[in-house]
């Protein structure tokens, strides 16, 4: 967003004029204009523009553009489109930018082929080095009379800086009408090469003519006075200085292999930056030793020759306010270096992405440092990353179909190529040779007429979009209304009618990346190539598609938007086909689960912001794993250096373990939206436990003997069952003692019941120890791989009684549970504490004695009970692991019990966070719950949001991110200060800020023996209302379902419970806790139930699963809700219905109304006609329309395209 001033002067003049001029002479009135992006909310602004603009004269838009254009198209289609407001922050102008002329003003142009059209009809000899690639043209530009002249140089100057590429503009308008105001102050006539032989002139405008580039020039000692100045203010310095540097000296001593530039305003001539360079073979060995230099065949001359090929800028500064003509030094540095294809550049990786690397490929560290070789090269490298750019990849690439010389070519490129494997190479080469027209396509980029990049494509039908549709959210990122004309017409439930879904799909030609690869050094062209290849296809989406089979190319993604997998609607699916009720389309059961991304042509022009610090998250829990997904689907980021250090790799989902599921199932992802973890390489994983790190020289160093530098430590790894160490220094049994802590411990198990002769002896059992629904998981797993479940006895030490305690939330589900397991010869043992274990003379396991549950501390009154047992398993207690928590101890990390945490989730260190079940908040902050409380997805969501705004992300910058609380400070007694006592005073602390609030469902899903299955899905503050729910219950025919379904005194839905034989529709169950119940008419349909006897009849699970509650489900209905919400709180009968219901508060001294006065306080807003059952009817429909596409054709829709305004 560029903010500029300009003067409101006469029309007639200049802009650039107006403000010499005016500036002279001490006067003019100042107009301050503000350019950004434009929005579709922006378009009715921009329409009233349009319509009231005068019927003739210099901003007759309708007279210049015709009786109506859509400015919908070209706010949701252009390559970039923008805005101006005013002051008052009132939209005054409209502009939008794309990469062939538009159909309208200039309708004989084919887009697709403009440059051959403009070649053989004008003479372009005087437009410097025009190439498709780097030319745009002006497809619109409106605005009011008062701002027309001044905000077109603004417009275009923010277009200049948003495209880099940008070199030149191109505005067609037919030869009647020629060019007017205000773009005859900025552009000028091509001109033909026979009159009248086409329909439109075309104008051309250059970028240097927008933003004139830096005067660049070799630096001298006279401006060392000049510059000093400059470079003690600190603002502007991009660079570290080396340790010795000495500016007049450095000026004084140029020569082959040393360079100074300095850069003058153009106009001024006034000194504004300045750069210093040299170039050695030491230099450049010490770039291609330390990193990873290899994809640039380690800036080896490309003539196969040795010697230095590189320069590295050693100084950079720019005073700020020309930031965005950083570029004009590029070329200038080169041409000290003639010998040089490559320039770098070496910075931290926490600096703030700068203009001058716009071009630049960043190059990490080598990979695999170890304690031998990492501590020296970081020191060394002072945890600088360093970044290229190619001499090549200044000139610009030309974008075309392939040819068989082509695909010659590139065989040679990707034979010499080490990023793309054999295979993969074969097979791309394989399929740009087999293109079939209208079904499949393929392009090469050339650099100086020779290949360097291939891309082939498949040209996807309205079916295939429609698929994708379905199930990712398309819609976040692409309007498949692009004209603003949505279908309102009445829909057809005929049966036998055709389905016209598909076709709603078609409005968004598509393309699907099959194979891509350009060589590195052309790397900062990708863009470039993407835009060119779906000019010539007139396509407006990119889509990439990768399974775990496909090897990803990371440079294409880096470039893409993740696409988010869409929650689809369940259907259960009839017992008997495929298992007992399998439930279908909700859940990824697919034999290839894909990760999308997409890119269109609109968001070609937004450029990633790109965040280099290096991130490294300790433990793969499901905190740290949403915090993880929360920073990669951030469309408009790109973070490049996340690591993963976890003992066990990534975890599998659980719906990838067969019948294996030794944990609970939160339910946090979508296997769609897991298989990211595993596909294109976005995050590196370390296999692996920290057991040190380093806070001064920020690295971590893992058991494996492997060290991790790191920015930002992250600190989420779960806690872990772990058998108390009083039990275990008495107890000598080594084999057959378990503790679900790894996946390490999991294959032990495994392995101890495949061996173990013990299980031949009908006496031998397993016991499970502890009060959790792991221990049910573990019971199914043990019965599952073979175990008989007459062998299983679960012990729980704790009394599970009553609501609070119980294992399942509710003391009737744990009855039936430990009925089920009695059914199959389990035994339970309630409220039995282990008290000693026998072992043979191998140390063996043999026997477990347990005893019950008492406060008497009477020994001898206990009555120990012998369980013969070969396998013990624990199940009870979390701990931290050792290891991190010898690590934190040793570097003085708070800690109790927990990592102490302040509100931001900063550590004592500023640099290293915890979050998590490790993690609590300081008790100076008053009292919180344990994190595991909570939705770990939201969790994780909100931690990652925070670490941004550490970063410097502006979106997430927060007020208390500055807040000195966050500031490492030397205290006397750290631990006092965390657990919020007042170092030498005794007292509370006062709470500064307060803690983030929680409010996402949490769901938990178990996998029973005998294919049973519990789910339970809560709102985050169910705990606070549980005495006051109104609990609906039902169970089906057969009696082995059971579902309760909890409503809060606010009338939503706080919790719904299921325990049955079923694999129900659990995320359809999900979207509705939180929801009023009135949504499905729950409590009325439950109560219209009752029979004679007064019993109620419903079957709630069947009521739900009702096909006319399919919207409900739908992904986007939450949204839908919400904004609904939203709305109504405007409407005039709601404002007085909140100020009835306040006064009969006040009046009655009451803290809640009943609900028969509740209903003859609504009965205004629910009458017929009334404006809030309007609105509701009307939102209803527009909904259902909106997603017709994603509902089967059970909803009639009316028309309702007259009771909703145009938008286009």
């Amino acid at each position: 967003k560029a903010t500029v001033s300009v003067l409101n002067c006469t029309a007639a003049c200049s802009p650039r004029a107006c403000a010499r001029t005016s500036g002279e002479q001490g006067g003019g009135c100042i107009m301050e204009l503000s350019v950004r992006r434009a929005l579709p909310a922006d378009i009715p602004a921009v329409r009233n523009i349009y319509d009231a603009s005068p019927e003739s004269g210099p901003h007759a838009w309708r007279e210049k553009y015709g009786p109506f254009v859509n400015f919908t198209t070209l706010v949701e289609t252009s390559f970039l489109s923008v805005v101006a407001e005013d002051e008052n922050g009132e939209v005054v102008a409209f502009a939008a930018l794309d990469g062939a002329p538009r159909a309208g003003l200039a309708t004989d142009i084919p887009a697709a082929t403009w440059e051959h059209w403009l070649g053989g009809n004008f003479d372009t000899a005087k437009l410097t080095n025009l190439q498709p690639a780097s030319t745009f043209w002006l497809a619109l530009m409106v605005a009011t009379p008062a701002a027309a002249d001044h905000a077109l140089p603004e417009i275009m100057r923010t277009m200049v800086t948003t495209v880099p590429t940008l070199q030149h503009f191109l505005f067609a308008v037919p030869t009647r009408v020629g060019l007017f105001a205000p773009m005859t102050a900025m552009f000028h006539r091509i001109p033909p090469k026979h009159d009248g032989s086409v329909e439109s002139t075309v104008y051309y405008c250059e970028k240097a003519e927008v933003l004139p580039p830096l005067y660049i020039r070799k630096g001298v000692v006279e401006d060392f006075d000049d510059l000093m100045p400059l470079l003690q203010a600190g603002e502007g310095v991009l660079t570290t200085p080396p340790e010795e540097f000495y500016l007049d000296e450095t000026l004084d001593n140029q020569d082959d292999t040393h360079a100074v530039l300095v850069a003058e305003d153009p106009e001024t001539r006034q000194i504004v930056g300045l750069a210093c360079m040299s170039s050695s073979q030491e230099e450049q060995l010490f770039i291609t030793k330390h990193y990873s230099t290899d994809v640039y065949n380690k800036l080896r001359p490309s003539s196969g020759e040795s010697g230095v090929n590189t320069f590295q800028v050693t100084f950079f500064y720019l005073n700020p306010a020309f930031e965005d003509r950083a570029a004009s030094f590029i070329t200038p540095m080169f041409e000290q270096f003639p010998h040089a294809e490559y320039g770098a550049i070496a910075l931290p990786h926490t600096t703030t992405e700068h203009p001058l690397l716009s071009d630049f490929s960043y190059v990490p560290l080598k990979q695999g440092l170890t304690q031998d070789n990492g501590i020296y090269l970081l020191s060394r490298t002072r945890g600088n990353g360093v970044w290229i750019l190619s001499r090549k990849s200044l000139s610009p690439l030309v974008v075309r179909p392939t040819t068989d010389g082509d695909l010659l070519a590139m065989e040679a490129v990707l034979d010499a190529q080490s990023e793309v494997g054999p295979e993969t190479s074969r097979k791309m080469l394989t399929k740009a040779a087999e293109v079939v027209p209208g079904e499949s396509c393929s392009y090469v980029a050339l650099h100086e007429g020779k290949p360097v990049g291939l891309c082939h494509l498949k040209c996807l039908s309205p079916e295939e979009v429609h698929s994708l549709r379905c199930n990712y959210e398309f819609d976040e990122y692409v309007n498949f209304v692009p004209d603003g004309k949505p279908d309102y017409r009445p829909t057809n439930i005929d049966p036998n009618a055709p389905d016209e879904r598909c076709a709603l799909s078609a409005t968004v030609p598509t393309l699907l990346v099959t194979h891509f690869y350009i060589r590195p050094v052309f790397r900062n062209r990708i863009r470039t190539f993407i835009r060119e290849i779906m000019r010539q296809n007139d396509t407006q989406l990119l889509t990439y598609e990768l399974s775990l089979q496909d090897e990803p190319y990371r440079p294409l993604l880096d470039e893409m938007i993740l696409a988010i997998p869409r929650r689809v609607i369940e259907e259960p699916r009839e017992a008997g086909a495929n298992g007992p009720g399998t439930v279908t389309g909700g859940i990824d059961r697919g034999d290839e689960l894909l990760a999308l991304h997409l890119l269109s042509s609109k968001q070609l022009s937004d450029e990633k912001t790109k965040i280099y610090a290096r991130i490294v998250v300790v433990g793969a829990s499901t905190t740290g794993l949403a915090a993880i997904y929360a920073w990669l689907k951030i469309p408009y980021l790109l973070i490049a250096n996340i690591v993963l250090v976890s003992r066990d790799g990534i975890p599998k989902h659980p719906n990838t373990e067969d019948n294996e599921h030794w944990g609970v199932d939160s339910l946090t992802w979508l296997e769609r939206e897991y298989i990211l973890f595993r596909v294109g390489g976005k995050v590196r994983t370390i296999e692996g436990t920290m057991v040190e790190f380093e806070r001064n020289e920020k690295y971590i160093i893992a058991d494996n003997g492997f060290i991790e530098p790191y920015d930002h430590l992250v600190i989420t790894a779960g806690r872990q069952y772990s058998i108390p160490k009083d039990f275990t220094s008495k107890q000598l049994a080594k084999n057959g003692m378990f503790e679900l802590s790894s996946l390490s411990q999991i294959h032990r198990i495994k392995q101890h019941i495949r061996e173990s002769e013990a299980y031949e002896d009908e006496l031998s059992n397993a016991v499970i120890y502890g009060s959790s629904k792991d221990v049910y998981c573990v019971a199914t797993s043990l019965a599952n791989i073979g175990l008989s479940p007459s062998r299983l006895v679960i012990v729980s030490p704790d009394n599970t009684s009553t609501e609070a305690t119980s294992i399942f939330e509710d003391p009737l589900v744990d009855m039936k549970v430990d009925k089920l397991m009695e059914s199959l010869g389990a035994k339970t043992y309630k409220s039995h504490v282990l008290e000693r274990v026998d072992y043979d003379e191998d140390h063996n396991l043999s026997s477990v004695y347990i005893a019950q549950h008492t406060n008497d501390k009477d020994e001898s009154k206990k009555k120990l009970v012998e369980i013969p047992a070969t396998m013990f398993i624990y199940c009870h207690e979390k701990d931290i692991d050792s290891q991190i928590l010898s690590a934190l101890n040793k570097r003085s990390i708070v800690f109790d019990g927990r990592v102490i945490v302040k509100h931001n989730y900063r550590t004592t260190d500023p640099d290293i966070y915890a979050v998590g079940p490790i993690a609590m908040f300081s008790g100076r902050f008053g009292p919180s719950d344990e994190f595991e409380a909570y939705n770990p997805l939201e969790v994780g969501t909100r931690f990652a949001e925070t670490v941004l705004g550490f970063i410097g992300v502006e979106e997430y910058l927060q007020e208390d991110h500055d807040d000195p609380s966050g500031q490492p400070v030397e205290v006397e007694d750290p631990t006092q200060l965390e657990v919020g006592k007042s170092r030498g005073t005794g007292q509370e602390a006062s709470r500064p800020i307060p803690l983030p609030q929680y409010r996402e469902k949490v769901s938990t899903r178990v996998l029973l023996p005998n294919d049973y299955h519990y789910f339970r899905c809560r709102a985050a503050r169910y705990a606070d209302n549980a005495s006051r729910m109104l609990h609906l219950t039902s169970s089906n025919a057969k009696g082995d379902n059971y579902i309760k379904i909890s409503i809060g005194p606010n009338k939503c839905i706080e919790a719904i419970t299921f325990l049955g034989s079923e694999d129900i529709e659990v995320h359809n169950l999900r979207t509705l806790v939180g929801f009023p119940e009135s949504v499905l008419n729950l409590v009325y349909a439950y109560e219209q139930s009752k029979n004679a006897r007064g019993q109620n009849t419903l079957d709630l699970l069947e009521y739900l699963r009702s096909k006319w509650a399919h919207a409900v489900y739908h992904s986007t209905f939450p949204q839908f809700f919400e904004s609904l919400r939203e709305q109504l709180q405007g409407v005039d009968e709601t404002k007085r219905l909140r100020e009835r219901i306040a006064e009969y508060v006040e009046k009655n001294g009451v803290d809640e109304i009943t609900d028969d006065v509740r209903k003859d306080l609504v009965q205004a807003v629910c009458a017929e006609g009334a404006q809030t059952r309007r609105t509701i009817e009307l939102e209803m429909i527009k909904f259902l329309h909106a997603n017709k596409q994603y509902f089967p054709t059970i909803y009639y829709l009316p028309a309702i395209a007259k009771f909703v305004p145009d938008t286009y």
